[in-house]
């Protein structure tokens, strides 16, 4: 049987913390970027189940997805991970991510940062869900602007949450970044504090880091985890 701190030391994000000095941190922006349909919604899920198995809270915002698709992606990670994990408690870890995770949609065109902004003063008044990690996925960094991505970079900071977003990118585009870093989250740059690429390669999702903080040397960090799970892939 499988606990769940097993689960957690699993996590891709306990390598990435090695490699960028302990955590991406309160208030800083964390970007997965992948082509359509590689997996970057279950990415974020991963992130934040995470955290919710550890007791913490997470609020997930969607924009391109109905609040139903959403919790069924939490629910088919999480059950596959009590399946092949084997995990013990399953009920536990299912409690956890209920009593601690809340998500939350706007209809196309209505997101802005002030409405996420009276979504979190209302978890503040009316449940006991401050959260510990916002995920914003389905932002369409094609016509966003880097005052919008500031400004939520900045409620992140007011509420002591980390930031993780994704990004679609083209992957047949030619990446002119000298860095590496693709379009449309290239010209974003200077606002991510993290940056990573999600690829599907040979049955397994292959994780590289583009960006760190603080000068890390991304070429070096490299994962291959498991498609289904989104952990890292058993040796």
């Amino acid at each position: 049987m499988t606990c769940i701190l097993d689960i957690h030391e699993r996590s891709p994000l306990r390598v990435l913390d090695r490699h960028i000095h302990g955590g991406l941190g309160r208030g800083n922006l964390g970007v997965v970027c992948a082509g359509a349909g590689a997996g970057k919604t279950a990415f974020l899920v991963g992130l934040a189940l995470d955290v919710l198995l550890r007791g913490c809270k997470a609020l997930h915002v969607a924009l391109d997805q109905p609040v139903d698709r959403v919790r069924n992606y939490y629910d088919e990670i999480l059950a596959e991970l009590v399946r092949r994990e084997n995990l013990e408690s399953p009920s536990e870890a299912r409690l956890r991510v209920e009593r601690n995770r809340r998500i939350h949609t706007y209809q196309e065109h209505t997101f802005t940062v002030e409405a996420l902004s009276r979504t979190l003063s209302h978890l503040r008044a009316h449940t006991d869900v401050h959260p510990d990690l916002i995920v914003v996925d389905g932002y369409d960094w094609s016509s966003g602007s880097e005052a919008e991505i500031a400004a939520l970079k900045e409620l992140a900071g007011a509420e002591e949450a980390v930031l993780w977003m994704a990004a679609t990118i083209d992957r047949d585009a030619p990446v002119t970044h000298p860095l590496g870093y693709p379009e449309p989250v290239a010209r974003f740059e200077s606002l991510c504090d993290v940056l990573l690429r999600l690829k599907g390669e040979r049955g397994t999702v292959h994780l590289s880091l583009l960006k760190g903080p603080g000068g890390v040397e991304t070429g070096s960090v490299g994962l291959d985890l498991d498609p289904a799970t989104l952990l890292l892939v058993r040796s």
